[in-house]
């Protein structure tokens, strides 16, 4: 059998098929590694736009709160407006009549 360093073919062989996993193994974990980071840059966005949404739904809903405050404040005021009209309709009606 042909040698080479002391090595048989056999043993080059064996040598060169352990060095070949040990460097597929580690080229797994690189891509495993590549594919969770993107995955966790891609939750780390949907995390951020889950909370842009609940913070818009906040602010929405807040909003909201207010406008029907003021639409409350806007009736009281119409009613307010309505009976002063309506008595000033009779008071002028009825002046009228006499």
């Amino acid at each position: 059998m042909h040698q080479v360093m002391g090595l048989g073919i056999d043993e080059w062989g064996s040598i060169v098929a352990i060095i070949g996993g040990i460097g597929c193994f580690f080229g797994v974990i690189i891509k495993v590694t590549s594919v969770m980071n993107r995955l966790q840059n891609t939750m780390e966005m949907l995390d951020s736009t889950l909370r842009g949404l609940v913070n818009d739904n906040r602010e929405t809903k807040h909003r909201l709160d207010k406008l029907e405050d003021r639409f409350e404040e806007h009736i009281g005021e119409a009613k307010v407006r309505n009976q002063r009209i309506t008595s000033l309709e009779h008071e002028v009606y009825d002046r009228k009549k006499e």
